[in-house]
């Protein structure tokens, strides 16, 4: 089948971008009871995939901060008001399996106070792993393997680059177009948990809460001059979309969040997107990797490809009109009819 459809001859030219959803190894407040005993070890069942891609991407879900900062208002009263505080050495951890930039924009890198992004954003830079989506610092460029990628992150909290403010996106990601040779856009919206894994074509309102209009902004980022879109914010996988044939992927859900995520049943599965264009951003083809998780929660192979059939079947519910246009196999394949 591969041969048929030409993957194997993939010319010396296409660049490969890995995407994944949420990143949270573990988190030291209130104290470090929920913190792995071998955090070097979280990711080292797909570092060698997340390693082969010209460039890594994931959410980082939560700060990177050792000391400092006020927790969220609500912690003390609810169980289920989660602070992600991770320690500052963790991010080599996320270099060491790969990763070339992370996704700020979302509703836990504030969970310590404005010291929690800025910190993070320090830290970050002292490793040299690229980051976007705060909101003074909405995007970067860098260039990997020769190729000048643009980088830009955005989500509906406060702190962060908004992904409603459709003229301020369009304007962030069409300025990277004007001189970078890919642009990657990641974004955190949408409901949460297993009763969300649809991509509806509104505004969604989780808890009260307005978590943006996925597929709008997505359409937006596209329009402005972005290559590929990754998703992350339900916590489940959604739906895979072709659009100016460049792909949209809605949610990639939770990669890798060790001991305070919820992970029964569809939140425990996920894809690591890897997407193969040419060096004008066009699709070419790309590879959904099935992964699970299980209490206490790291990524591993799934040999089930739960995450691959939820592709398939979400995909022929939200997006019918892809049924032409696109082909998901068994294995994870992606590619045009």
């Amino acid at each position: 089948m591969l041969m048929h459809i030409g993957f194997i001859h993939a010319e010396m030219d296409t660049i490969s971008v890995i995407g994944v959803g949420d990143l949270m190894l573990g988190t030291s407040f209130p104290d470090s009871s929920t913190l792995s005993s071998h955090p070097e070890r979280l990711l080292e069942h797909v570092q060698n995939i997340i390693r082969s891609a010209d460039l890594a991407v994931a959410n980082l879900e939560g700060c990177l901060m050792d000391s400092g900062g006020v927790p969220k208002d609500g912690w003390e009263k609810t169980e289920r008001c989660f602070i992600f505080c991770m320690p500052e050495s963790y991010v080599q951890h996320i270099i060491n399996a790969g990763f070339d930039a992370v996704g700020l924009a979302n509703n836990h890198v504030r969970d310590m106070g404005y010291q929690s992004y800025r910190r993070t954003m320090v830290v970050c830079d002292s490793v040299g792993l690229h980051h976007a989506g705060i909101y003074s610092a909405p995007s970067d460029t860098f260039t990997v393997n020769g190729i000048c990628f643009g980088f830009a992150s955005f989500s509906p909290h406060w702190a962060t680059s908004r992904m409603h403010n459709y003229d301020e996106v369009h304007k962030i990601i069409s300025d990277l177009d004007t001189y970078c040779d890919i642009v990657v856009v990641m974004f955190h919206g949408g409901g949460e948990g297993r009763e969300y894994a649809g991509t509806p074509r509104t505004n969604e309102n989780y808890n009260g809460e307005i978590r943006g209009d996925v597929y709008r902004f997505s359409h937006t980022a596209v329009d402005a001059g972005a290559d590929i879109v990754f998703g992350s914010g339900p916590h489940v996988t959604r739906a895979v979309e072709l659009y100016k044939n460049r792909l949209i992927a809605y949610s990639l859900g939770n990669f890798c969040t060790y001991r305070r995520f919820n992970l029964e049943g569809s939140r425990g599965v996920a894809p690591i997107m890897k997407v193969f264009t040419d060096h004008d951003g066009e699709f070419l083809y790309a590879r959904a990797i099935a992964i699970r998780q299980s209490y206490p929660g790291f990524p591993m192979l799934d040999t089930e490809q739960r995450a691959v059939k939820e592709l398939q079947r979400l995909t022929k519910i939200d997006f019918p009109e892809m049924d032409s246009v696109l082909v998901i196999d068994d294995s994870g394949y992606i590619y045009k009819r």
